[in-house]
């Protein structure tokens, strides 16, 4: 008798255990899934924030490429403008005191002289290496001048100046560079009768 007694009480004791053991479970388990869902959406936010707002700086401060201009067709432009004044442009080595003369330049109704120096200084430039092959390189850093009259002296250009607003759309098509003779490469020479003209093609000096 008081073995079956024990039996019994062993038996209930162990449905209640095994009673027990799934509410265990699902008080473990509830809290887990609802603090995942608490920082999910915080996650989600953040990603927003960070990434959304960095892409979005960064397309704002990208610049327009220049487009490269070639030297033939700035060339042509400088010969169109017939009627405009012609202005004297030049490098000089920024640790150098000389300043070198390149060519001239040209602008439509002479309103963009500046901008015409600017804009094309990368072609300024290469014809000054060909000029001036032991003054001027790549590795050699330079700065632009054109020649003011009224002042009688060269007048520095930084490019900056083509962030103006005063600066029309396609103002390439608007200036023109024509630079020095160079027979040593055939840039910018005209003959006439075998000889070699000084005065710029289609004007006279």
């Amino acid at each position: 008798m008081a073995a079956t007694m024990q039996q019994r009480m062993i038996a209930v004791g162990v449905a209640l255990l095994l009673a027990a053991l799934p509410l265990s479970t699902h008080a473990f388990s509830t809290p887990s899934v609802a603090f995942a869902r608490q920082i999910a959406p915080t996650t989600a936010l953040s990603a927003g924030f960070g990434g959304g707002d960095k892409s979005a700086d960064s397309s704002k401060k990208k610049k327009k490429k220049e487009a490269k201009l070639k030297p033939k067709q700035q060339w042509d432009r400088y010969i169109d403008f017939k009627k405009d004044t012609k202005v004297r442009v030049a490098v000089k080595p920024t640790a150098a005191e000389e300043w070198l003369e390149v060519g001239r330049v040209k602008s439509k109704n002479n309103q963009y002289t500046a901008i015409a120096v600017a804009r094309q200084r990368a072609i300024i430039a290469e014809h000054a290496k060909r000029l001036y092959p032991m003054k001027v390189s790549a590795k050699i850093q330079v700065e632009w001048a054109y020649f003011d009259d009224d002042k009688d002296d060269w007048a520095v250009v930084d490019k900056a100046v083509l962030t103006s607003d005063d600066v029309p759309a396609g103002v390439e098509k608007l200036i023109g560079f024509e630079g020095r003779p160079d027979p040593g490469t055939g840039f910018y020479c005209i003959y006439d009768d075998g000889r070699l003209r000084q005065d710029g093609r289609g004007e006279k000096a």
